[in-house]
């Protein structure tokens, strides 16, 4: 079997069975846990949920104060600052989505501000795509950046997408979630793509 060959994917989504079938596709990641629901329609994925951490340099912010430290440190949200960059990592899940037939943005948000938003625009994804690259160019780097995409007008699947460069340690860098349903050879289609063009580990499908 090649390196990104389709593994048919188990008939019940229990999380070790998802876990068998994405590690077998893609054999270098890591899912330590999952949660997938199929519609009863054949080959769909109803509702997807991952969690990705992105293999670059980290720099973990400290407090000076012990108590403060030690609490951060047992609750986990002791903070860590990643190494890339948000605006063209967006792009790339981005071209992702593209590559799942997902057709309409409906909204941009960087740090909080709406950078773009349009929910009747059926076929925008590939103009988004261009204000992501013409945004990377122009503005300073942001430290969270959220997605929501949709296949389009006629279509209930949705993607929302949650990009992090600061963050507590506990939480990832990035965060899917696709509800709606979705062909599994679509699904196979994104993940393949993320993994060919961002150094990721999936750590997560949250139950």
């Amino acid at each position: 079997m090649g390196k990104y060959d389709f593994v048919e994917p188990p008939c019940v989504y229990s999380p070790t069975e998802v876990m068998k079938w994405i590690n077998a596709t893609h054999p270098s990641t890591n899912v330590k846990k999952s949660h997938v629901t199929r519609s009863k329609e054949k080959k769909i994925l109803k509702t997807i949920e991952l969690s990705l951490d992105i293999n670059v340099e980290q720099t973990l912010f400290v407090s000076s104060n012990f108590f403060i430290k030690k609490i951060k440190q047992i609750t986990g949200l002791t903070e860590i600052e990643e190494h890339f960059k948000v605006i063209p990592t967006a792009e790339l899940i981005a071209r992702g989505l593209a590559k799942a037939k997902f057709h309409n943005m409906i909204k941009i948000v960087l740090d909080g501000k709406t950078i773009y938003e349009d929910p009747e625009n059926g076929h925008d994804l590939k103009k988004t795509i261009e204000v992501l690259i013409e945004l990377s160019k122009k503005s300073k780097e942001g430290n969270m950046i959220e997605l929501q995409a949709k296949k389009d007008d006629n279509d209930t699947c949705t993607a929302d997408i949650i990009i992090r460069r600061i963050h507590p340690k506990k939480i990832h860098s990035i965060d899917i979630i696709i509800k709606g349903g979705i062909k599994e050879s679509l699904f196979h289609e994104f993940l393949n793509y993320i993994r060919n063009h961002l150094k990721v580990k999936l750590i997560e499908k949250n139950d």
